[in-house]
């Protein structure tokens, strides 16, 4: 009998990591459908996303995905478990029964990892430590190792979540292949390298796009020439201006501003010299009990002006907005249409950027400062 297959994605940009991942799920299970929760255009580790999101959700269906849903900013602006628990919900309300994910270590037994450390939250009460660090060493004493690398404890957010939904999903995860996440490097004669790599090199040497070219596939790199390819370089000015112009009590108002991190924020960026870059302001308000990705998550919040109210109203009231469909997909979302639990938006009307979808709306508008395509309003889903 044949299922659906769900994978949780970035696409950050979508390079050849990406295609062996959805070839991989094709050759596994053939008669599957695929479908992808895809970030929109600000992503969970903290940043905007250097293509939009109808680009990416293009490329997605161009490469194998038969229907791509957006997982809403305000599932991406929170921390890894709430953010997986929103990804398979949605996942698993469009009709989805496995999620393939990639990891470093695939012979991991995240079903079994995740029964372990269900009740694992770290000590936050540790003042000299940030709370990831507290929850590995949690998570070391439960399973006898540690569980550091990105995506195996992507793998492991996704494994909690399932479990707490009372696993509706069978779990497979595929050995990742290639350079680490981290690596920064283009390495010569291999056809696979991260995404920060790709996303590094195109900044640095934007008249040498080519040199890219044996690590994504063409169209991939057509839409990078393309452009317009964004960072937090573009958006720094708005956020500088954002946090200049707040008061404390403004600032202590946004999602996930938390023990007094607000004066810090306010007197570096007051105090800040006029060249300093994005990067270099993250490593100037870090400190031990907040992570860099745990702050420029906190930079997107700020920079959108999200606050508990909207996360919170969210989490409550979750919903689907669909970007692209194959026949397959378009089948796929006909049969679950009638009994699906979460509301499905194909587009956003004048009186949708009012309401469920305004934080969206709002993202997309600040996007669109820079990217200069409307990325809500009327937008149908993309039909492959």
């Amino acid at each position: 009998m044949s299922g659906v297959v769900g994978v949780v994605a970035e696409y950050n940009p979508f390079h050849n990591g990406h295609l062996y991942q959805l070839q991989q799920i094709r050759h596994s299970f053939p008669d599957d459908l695929i479908i992808v929760a895809m970030s929109g255009n600000f992503l969970q580790r903290g940043e905007p996303a250097c293509l939009d999101k109808w680009t990416r959700a293009r490329q997605a269906l161009i490469n194998g995905a038969d229907l791509v849903v957006e997982l809403p900013v305000l599932a991406c602006v929170q921390p890894a478990d709430r953010f997986a628990e929103g990804a398979i919900s949605l996942l698993v309300a469009l009709g989805v029964n496995k999620l393939v994910f990639g990891a470093e270590h695939s012979s991991y037994d995240f079903k079994d990892f995740a029964r372990k450390v269900a009740q694992v939250h770290g000590e936050f009460h540790k003042y000299n430590e940030s709370y990831a660090h507290s929850f590995q060493t949690a998570v070391t004493q439960a399973l006898g190792h540690p569980v550091d690398q990105p995506n195996d404890l992507l793998g492991l957010a996704y494994a909690k979540a399932n479990y707490r939904l009372g696993e509706p999903l069978a779990l497979y995860p595929i050995q990742r292949i290639g350079t680490s996440y981290h690596d920064q490097s283009l390495h010569e004669g291999k056809n696979i390298a991260s995404a920060s790599a790709i996303r590094k090199n195109f900044l640095e040497v934007p008249a040498r796009p080519q040199q890219l070219a044996p690590y994504l596939p063409q169209s991939s790199l057509d839409d990078l020439i393309a452009g317009p390819f964004l960072s937090w370089t573009d958006f720094w000015p708005l956020l500088r201006y954002q946090i200049l112009s707040s008061g404390l009590t403004e600032l202590r108002q946004v999602y996930g501003m938390t023990e007094g991190i607000e004066y810090r924020i306010q007197d570096l960026t007051q105090r800040s010299s006029l060249n300093l870059k994005f990067d270099e302001w993250v490593k100037e308000v870090k400190t031990k009990r907040f992570t860099y990705t745990h702050l420029s998550r906190l930079a997107v919040v700020i920079l959108l002006n999200i606050s508990n109210e909207e996360v919170n109203a969210y989490n409550q009231h979750p919903y689907i907005r669909l970007l692209g469909f194959d026949l397959q997909g378009q089948k796929q979302l006909s049969r679950i249409k009638k009994n699906c639990s979460l509301p499905i938006y194909s587009r956003i009307s004048q009186e949708d950027k009012k309401g469920q979808l305004a934080v969206d709306y709002r993202a997309g508008k600040i996007y669109q400062l820079f990217n200069g395509c409307e990325q809500d309003l009327k937008r149908a889903p993309i039909v492959f």
